[in-house]
This record gives C-alpha cells, sequence and structure tokens, in this order.
C-alpha cells in the first residue's frame, strides 16, 4: 500500500487525506496543535461552543462542490448543518436587507429594494447582469462545476479586477458598496481577481450554510475517513524538518519522532514549509517571490455568551458597517474609527431551541494594529495588549447592538472574550495572522501563483496558499492535489460517478 504523510491538520490536509484515503493510500496527518481542524476548531467557554472562524459557507446546496465530496467519501448523511439568509444592515441609518438563496430570488430582493430606494430604472437588469457576468466566469474553473480538467487545459484568465467587474456595471456608488460586500469571505481588495471574487460569491449565493454542533464535528468527520482506511491523524506533532535529497522528500521529523512515505503533503502555510527544508531545496527566486507575496487580512473575532432564553433565534447572518465603510478596504482604517464592518453570527441553544446561546462576531483588522506586540504569545501578553483589546471589544459593540433582537443586547451578554489577529497567527499558524492566506492579485498574479507540484517530485501542496480561499476553494484544492497523486481527473470523475449512480 503507498503511504502519505500530511504535514498540516487543517481543512485542506484533512480533505486531501481523505480523498487519498478513499484511493486506497495509507495517510498519516501531522497536526502541530492538540485539537486538529485549523481553522475549523472548535473550542467551549463552559457550556458555550464556539467556531473559531467566520464558517458561514457555500458548496452544501443539492449539488453544490463540497456536498458531492462528503457524497463521494460517505460523510453526507453525517453532516449537521443548517442554512443561513445574509442581512445587511446600515448600523449609521438603521436600513437592512435580508437576502435570500438562489440567483433568481437574490436579484429580485436587491431589485426590490434599491429600486424603491434609488428611485432608478433598470436596477434589476444591472443586478442581473452582474450574477450572469460571475456566473460565465466561474465556467473558465471546470472544477468549480465538478467537471473533469481538459488536457490541454488553459489557467483561467485573472487580468480583471473584482472591482473593474462591478465599476463596470453601474455608477451608482450605493449600488456598487453593496454588491461588494462578500469580499469578507475572501478578504478581497481592489486588486484581487473577478475570477475569485466570481466563485467565492457565486457558491455563497447559491445557498449558505453553518453547522449546528461546530466546525469541528466536520473535521472528525474527514479524519475519520482516513482512520478508517487503517491512517492516522496525530494531534500535537509539530513537523520542525523536512529531509530531502536528490530532488525528493525522505523523512519528516517532529519532536515526538521521524516519519517516511511515498508521497508528502504541506497543508501548512508555504512560508513556514520554505523554513523547514534545506535551503536548496527550492531556488532563490521561488523563495523571494513567495516571501514577499503579500498575505489576505486578519480580524478580531469577539466571543459573546448569552444568557439563557434571552435572545430569540434565527437563521441570519448578520453584516454591520457604517454607511461609508470601503469594503475594498475594510480592515485599513484609524484605530480610533476601527472596525469599518461586522460580521455577526448568533447560534442556536441545543438546550433551548428558538432561542441564541451565543455571538461571534469577525471585525476584519489589519495585523499592523498588533504588531507592537508580535514578540509576545498567548497567555504571556503584556497588560498593555489586554487593555487595548479590551477598547477595541468596546468599539466593536456600537455594529452588534443594532442586529435588531427583542431586548438590548447588553442585557443578554453573559459573558465578551476575543482573539486578536495574533490569536489567528499563534493558532493558524498563518503569517500575520491571515485568514486567507496568500492575497491573490490581478496586478502581479505570478507572486502569488502556486501549484500543488513542486520541484521536489513527491511533495506536493495544498490549504488556502494554493489556488483559491475558503471552505469551497480549499476543497476544490484538496482534490487537485490529491490527483496530483492518484492520476489526472480519477477523483472527479469518481464524484461525478457517486452521484449519476443516485
Amino acid at each position: 500500500m503507498k503511504t502519505v504523510c500530511i504535514m498540516g491538520g487543517g481543512l485542506g490536509g484533512l480533505m486531501t487525506g481523505a480523498l487519498l484515503a478513499k484511493e486506497g493510500y495509507r495517510v498519516t496527518v501531522l497536526e502541530k496543535n492538540h485539537i486538529i481542524g485549523g481553522g475549523l476548531q472548535s473550542f467551549r467557554r463552559g457550556e458555550y461552543l464556539f467556531d473559531t472562524g467566520m464558517h458561514v459557507f457555500g458548496g452544501m446546496g443539492a449539488n453544490g462542490q463540497i456536498r458531492r465530496i462528503c457524497r463521494y467519501l460517505g460523510i453526507e448523511d453525517s453532516l449537521d448543518i443548517e442554512p443561513r439568509c445574509d442581512t445587511l444592515m446600515d448600523a449609521d441609518t438603521g436600513e437592512r436587507i435580508t437576502l435570500p438563496f438562489g440567483r433568481e430570488a437574490w436579484t429580485k430582493k436587491w431589485s426590490r429594494s434599491f429600486s424603491s430606494k434609488l428611485h432608478v430604472d433598470g436596477i434589476e437588469d444591472t443586478i442581473k447582469g452582474y450574477l450572469d457576468r460571475m456566473y460565465d466566469i466561474t465556467q473558465q474553473e471546470p472544477l468549480f462545476h465538478m467537471r473533469p480538467t481538459p488536457e490541454d487545459y488553459v489557467l483561467p484568465d485573472t487580468s480583471t479586477t473584482a472591482k473593474e467587474l462591478i465599476d463596470g456595471l453601474t455608477d451608482i456608488p450605493l449600488l456598487k458598496a453593496a454588491l461588494s460586500y462578500l469580499v469578507v469571505f475572501y478578504g478581497g481588495h481592489a486588486d484581487s481577481p473577478a475570477l475569485l471574487h466570481s466563485l467565492i460569491s457565486c457558491a455563497h449565493i447559491d445557498g449558505t450554510y453553518t453547522f449546528r454542533n461546530g466546525s469541528l464535528a466536520f473535521a472528525k468527520l474527514l479524519a475519520g475517513v482516513i482512520e478508517a482506511a487503517g491512517g492516522e491523524v496525530r494531534n500535537g506533532e509539530a513537523v520542525t524538518a523536512v529531509d530531502t535529497a536528490g530532488r525528493r522528500v525522505t523523512a519528516v521529523h517532529t519532536e515526538a519522532g521521524t516519519y517516511t512515505a511515498d508521497h508528502y503533503v504541506s497543508d501548512m502555510p508555504i512560508a513556514r514549509l520554505l523554513d523547514m527544508v534545506p535551503e536548496k531545496a527550492f531556488s532563490p527566486a521561488f523563495r523571494s517571490r513567495i516571501g514577499s507575496a503579500p498575505y489576505t487580512m486578519s480580524a478580531m473575532t469577539i466571543f459573546i455568551g448569552l444568557k439563557p432564553r434571552t435572545l430569540s433565534y434565527n437563521r441570519e447572518a448578520y453584516f454591520s458597517g457604517h454607511t461609508d465603510a470601503d469594503m475594498w478596504r475594510m480592515e485599513e482604517c484609524a484605530e480610533e474609527r476601527w472596525p469599518n464592518i461586522v460580521f455577526a453570527l448568533p447560534c442556536e441553544d441545543k438546550e433551548n431551541p428558538g432561542y441564541a446561546s451565543t455571538i461571534t462576531a469577525v471585525c476584519p483588522m489589519s495585523y499592523d494594529a498588533v504588531e507592537r506586540w508580535a514578540n509576545s504569545r498567548t497567555g504571556h501578553r503584556p497588560d498593555e495588549y489586554y487593555r487595548w483589546k479590551e477598547r477595541m471589544v468596546q468599539q466593536a459593540m456600537p455594529l452588534i447592538e443594532p442586529i435588531g433582537f427583542e431586548v438590548p443586547l447588553k442585557e443578554a451578554i453573559a459573558f465578551i472574550d476575543a482573539g486578536s489577529p495574533l490569536t489567528i497567527r499563534d493558532y493558524y499558524g498563518t503569517p500575520r495572522g491571515a485568514m486567507y492566506g496568500i492575497h491573490r492579485s490581478s496586478l502581479n498574479p505570478m507572486q502569488s501563483s502556486l501549484s500543488p507540484h513542486t520541484r521536489l517530485g513527491n511533495l506536493y501542496l495544498t490549504g488556502q496558499d494554493v489556488n483559491f480561499h475558503g471552505m469551497v476553494g480549499t476543497s476544490l484544492t484538496a482534490i487537485l492535489t490529491a490527483e496530483a497523486i492518484a492520476g489526472h481527473n480519477v477523483i472527479v470523475n469518481k464524484i461525478n460517478d457517486t452521484i449519476w449512480k443516485q
């Protein structure tokens, strides 16, 4: 039996490992944290359960990308998910709009809202044109539609930016701002490729979901596929060094021991991998290119525990921002004005159905805000840092409080905790606390262009630094990485065959 050693047990590593385990490989996953999942980690504060990240995700509709993969892996029936609707709120005016699933319904709701507000003809045609254009752009990426990649596959055109895509549709500033809200799901800037924007947005508009029992449950399902096939997932085993010889990896070291395999996959941030391999394993040009690549935004995440039976629960996900918030620079603002926007996600109390138990609020933030404490570690930061963090939480509350529950939010709060970009950096292991890995830019596409293949013949890459961001992007990249080992189109054809048989 061929063997695979995967360095990193985040979504990319676990999904790649599960796909390879399904193909008959014996997989060993090495995860540095004591809890698997990377960005899928969940944690408890007493009776309260929180996800560490912003886990509203697409790809789980009846024909969604992640659902198809889960069906193939045999874990579809074990998914415990629920649909969510986006509610956009202007924190300054109190105006709000709740958006339904699906292209047609999404278009009509936007159209009615803006037509009554702006009294401008042609709004529905503009919004429909925006969605049509995005869905056309996604056709450049066969795997997004779970189509086999042709032998003569041409890399998609990424020269058009997301901002150019939107600016080319309308001159109305308010409409431009509204249509760009989905950039929060990939940390987009004005130079982000229209292709990336379209893939993330279309997956989201087709239907978004959350995990009812925490995102860690999904990581455990993937780990279960690996273990059922005879593999293992080893927590608390941080990779410390990677040996190479003759353009191949020969061994991986952790403090607990040494691991050898036929194939190796890195789910670590590429910058961290480069620190572990011998310097000559990758060219100076490659190291320089990746070393200078910018990273996506970070965030402060605020975890709110609620008193029992105080706030009613609904299935809405809230985007609350100031009227003049610039979505293309959502994390960039003076400290005294931070934050520009907040994404707030209430979760249901399992003991008291119909009521919310927690609210997780993700507030985009630049890593520069915490650079002064960059040499500190969790549990050993100076008092100044904690005073700053408390001040930032209080500044964010005015964007969370107007969500519109039946009682003032302050009266319902049992406790508040928060994590900063330093928390993300230390727990996820991502440079500068990046939420979505390396930033993709239409202005310099080669700087951030990574393939699952490397110059080391048996070393492959997976995760958010490769291909596209988010849960859908990372899952599709896992297919590319697994097929780099198992064979071209081997897995995607089997995924489609599984659907056809049903």
